[in-house]
């Protein structure tokens, strides 16, 4: 039985237990005893009418077909996703280099397939043996795959194209792939949840993401293992770097290894279950053979040869005289002794060609890339020159240093968290301002914003007494307390277009009703309370009753609201690009919604209760005036308001405690760095273009820049 049914249950029980005892007693005018009737009719019809909602609510019996459906939605708009997503990685080169790929050494428990594979590029193809990435996949005798790859391999592109091409061969009846990043994934919140939350914020209904679950239709592809943990540092907490100048994986790794024995556990034949994990080469080496996951095939992407280098870039830039310069004298310095290892652990990974191609396009000497004599000075000098030649390829409002120092000031801040993250949410980047500064303002505006709403209460009944003058400022002080503790978590987003829409009425639906039934159960509980204390000579206590019910009914009116429908509703169905959905004019619309459905519940609540308390002979709820019983309801709704919606004004105060270190138009920023290619995304957030560039723009940042 849920929630619904046991109010509505209590209700009828209640109502007709009251009406029971009324007429027992006697002496109703025929107006009373319709009243009280009616009051019986409603009771007993609201669980029939609960009983029919839920006979024609779709019954388990549909739900294989209703959940193909809803995956048949969900894989269009994973590959609509998946399409913006690989425009932006490839951004303007439509020449693309292929990758292969070679089977790992077997791990555990291994699974079978061929040696060898590729991702075709524009070029030509690597050989009639290899066989494309989801050729290779649909081949394998376990559908479990792990992909490795070096820093910069392509292990992003190679993901997003297998998605692309197991949709296009889907089946109705297949499992969709999906792109999950765990790098923030809390491994004590169950992996069907987190793909639930997943597939729920692409737009599908929780029970029909809970249905593609259970009918194991989502195929996940998980990305980020090796962001899980941070790297291996010293005795004195510094980092320990490779000869590369990369600081080495953890082997202990605790929040990787606990992901992997979850996967490994996954599924009612683990060996049966489709999954796809991502993971650098070195990381995944690094952990213990048995601890890796098991009943799958593994594949480790190879380094581009200096034969496909050559090519590629002749074919690029074979009529530009400094690239020309650059290309005759590669091959000598390739082989040279002292550069030639410098070049080769650059350019044989497509991040960092990809950048050569990307900072030498339309201007400087590639050539001085020969004076480098160490692949840290080598790279550096490429990361340094990114963002000015992205910003040259373009008409833009910005200029390139101010980029430089916004993006430096979001590294920093990701990269001096408890633990070290690579995904931007815009409504988290609000410490950067300064967290004390934004939560002691936010809690300054919460009470000012609570007693903004509570001042028609006095205007309105010219009472301004210290009693209610202190109720009023200690509610604002409470209100204060409650928002400076507030993380700031998904604000509600709501666009014009859903104002009026099934999620609104989806929230009406489920919370306004359970809302009414509160309320009419409160009163039903004063009535029996009333008679009780008045017996024992509690008077003035029942003279109190009538407004703790109106409290009463309101808060839990409210509560009921917000639980039953607005998560589902608004925060829970973000598409699955959450950036560029959520505008802060959307925030503030969605706050604003909300608390008008909000007083909407705390009317209903507030007239439901009088008008059931008002059956009793014990309480004067007549000698109460309506504006207090109004004063009572609107400072239950008030505080409920301040307290849980709060996203617009937090934002309104981070953006006016920034003072230049973000632009105002945050949002509109991120999008044009992702649209550039500074920035990519991943579940949902943004992510820098890649981690060695967010790694850079934090190192190069002045000491502490952002943090407070």
């Amino acid at each position: 039985m849920g929630l619904a049914e046991l109010v509505a249950g209590l209700g009828m029980l209640g109502a007709s237990g009251w009406a029971v005892v009324q007429l027992w007693r006697g002496n109703q005018n025929p107006g009373d005893t319709s009243s009280i009737m009616a009051l019986v009719y409603a009771a007993v019809g609201l669980p029939i009418a609960l009983a029919g909602l839920k006979a024609a609510w779709p019954q388990p019996d549909d739900a294989l077909e209703l959940a193909e459906k809803a995956a048949g939605t969900l894989a269009g708009k994973v590959r609509k996703t998946e399409g913006r997503q690989l425009r932006a990685l490839v951004g303007g080169d439509q020449e693309r280099l292929t990758l292969t790929f070679t089977r790992r050494p077997y791990d555990r428990a291994r699974g079978e397939g061929p040696e060898q594979g590729q991702l075709k590029g524009n070029g030509p193809s690597a050989g009639p043996d290899y066989p494309d990435i989801a050729t290779y996949y649909q081949s394998c005798t376990k559908p479990r795959l792990v992909i490795t790859g070096a820093p910069g391999a392509g292990k992003t592109v190679l993901s997003v194209e297998l998605v692309r091409e197991l949709i296009k061969r889907r089946k109705p009846d297949g499992p969709v792939p999906v792109r999950v990043s765990l790098a923030e994934w809390d491994t004590k919140v169950p992996l069907e949840k987190l793909l639930i939350d997943h597939v729920i914020k692409a737009g599908i209904s929780e029970e029909r993401a809970t249905w593609i679950l259970e009918h194991q239709l989502v195929l996940p592809v998980l990305d980020g293992l090796d962001e899980m943990d941070p790297g291996l540092t010293d005795g004195d907490g510094n980092p320990v770097r490779g000869p590369d100048g990369r600081q080495l994986p953890d082997p202990q790794a605790p929040r990787a290894l606990a992901a992997l024995k979850v996967l490994n556990e996954y599924g009612a034949v683990v060996a049966e279950q489709p999954l796809i994990l991502m993971c650098r080469t070195d990381h995944y080496n690094g952990l213990p053979v048995t601890e890796r996951l098991c009943h799958a095939v593994g594949i480790d992407i190879d380094p581009i040869s200096y034969v496909q280098i050559q090519a590629h870039l002749t074919v690029l830039f074979e009529h530009d005289p400094r690239w020309r310069a650059f290309l005759d004298a590669l091959p000598a310095r390739w082989s040279d002794p002292q550069y030639g290892a410098v070049l080769r652990e650059t350019l044989t990974t497509p991040w960092w060609l990809f950048l050569v191609k990307t900072v030498y396009d339309r201007s400087g000497d590639p050539s001085e890339l020969f004076t480098c004599t160490t692949t840290q000075a080598l790279r550096d000098r490429l990361l340094s020159l990114f963002i000015p030649a992205v910003v040259d390829s373009g008409a833009t409002r910005y200029d390139a240093e101010r980029v430089r120092r916004w993006l430096s000031t979001i590294a920093c801040h990701l990269q001096n968290r408890p633990v070290a993250v690579e995904r931007i949410h815009q409504h988290q980047l609000w410490p950067i301002a300064g967290e004390h500064h934004v939560r002691y303002l936010d809690a300054a505006a919460a009470g000012l914003l609570f007693l903004l709403l509570l001042l028609p209460v006095p205007l309105l009944t010219g009472i301004w007494s210290p009693e209610l003058i202190g109720l009023i400022s200690l509610g604002a002080v409470l209100m204060a307390w409650k928002a400076a503790g507030q993380a700031g978590d998904f604000p509600p987003c709501v666009p014009w277009g859903r104002v009026f829409s099934e999620a609104t009425l989806l929230l009406l639906i489920t919370g306004l009703p359970p809302a009414f039934v509160l309320a009419a159960l409160g009163g039903l509980v004063s009535l029996p309370a009333a008679l009780l204390f008045s017996g024992i000579g509690w008077d003035w206590f029942v003279t109190f009753i009538p407004t703790l019910i109106i409290f009463w009914s309101v808060w839990m009116g409210t509560i009921i609201l917000e639980g039953s429908g607005i998560s589902q509703a608004f925060t829970s169905m973000y598409p699955t690009d959450v950036n560029t959905a959520v505008r802060w004019r959307y925030v503030f619309r969605g706050d604003l919604l909300i608390g008008c459905l909000m007083f909407i519940a705390a009317g209903i609540s507030t007239m439901t209760a009088w008008w059931v308390m008002s059956f009793s002979n014990t309480l004067t709820i007549t000698s109460v005036p309506g504006l207090d019983i109004a004063a009572v309801g609107l400072l239950a709704v008030s505080a409920r308001w301040v307290m849980v919606f709060g996203g617009g004004r937090r934002h309104l105060v981070f953006l006016l405690c920034l003072q230049g270190q973000l632009p105002r138009r945050l949002g509109r920023f991120l999008k044009w760095s992702h649209q550039v290619g500074l920035l990519r995304t991943s579940g949902g957030a943004y992510q820098f273009r890649h981690r060695e560039f967010q790694q850079w723009l934090a190192a190069t940042s002045p000491a502490g820049h952002g943090i407070t």
